[in-house]
């Protein structure tokens, strides 16, 4: 299989983009930009994040039993690109704070999720994290949105559910 042309057939697919982060042991934070992220149940509230395992940050994940999803904003083009790079601490000049549940959130996100790791499921080159949503906020900025490389504003409109 040609893994480049499977990867851009995949990218088809439209996504909201994340960025995962976690705390390491010295308490630092860790960030990764993701997009494969996906809400599991509702009751009790989970979510999945599949991180690469060959990444910088799958070490302080696969260590932590907390992480937060930031599911970015239209305007966070910038910080999704930030924290997909090859930047050693993606946090430097990045506006952050500790959730209240204590993992690292980013404050104009569309969402954000603050949780306990629920359990771990080996994915070939991938690890499945689950994730227990103990807290979470939002607010109405529409999400960014990813697709074939490029990145697009979701349309703005009321909540209908």
């Amino acid at each position: 299989m040609d893994i480049k042309d499977y990867r851009c057939a995949l990218g088809s697919f439209a996504t909201g983009v994340t960025i995962v982060t976690a705390f390491d042991s010295h308490r630092q934070p860790w960030g990764l930009t993701a997009n494969s992220f996906t809400s599991v149940s509702l009751d009790p509230p989970v979510i999945s994040v599949c991180i690469a395992k060959t990444g910088r940050v799958f070490p302080t994940l696969a260590a932590s039993s907390r992480f937060g999803v930031n599911i970015l904003a239209c305007d966070q083009q910038d910080l999704a690109l930030h924290f997909a790079s090859k930047v050693e601490n993606r946090f430097d000049g990045v506006d952050w704070d500790a959730g209240p549940d204590g993992a690292p959130l980013l404050p104009r996100s569309s969402a954000r999720l603050d949780c306990s790791v629920r359990a771990r499921i080996d994915a070939e080159d991938h690890e499945i994290l689950l994730g227990l949503v103990e807290s979470y906020s939002h607010q109405p900025t529409p999400p960014l949105v990813y697709c074939r490389g490029t990145f697009f504003d979701a349309p703005q409109s009321e909540a209908k559910l």
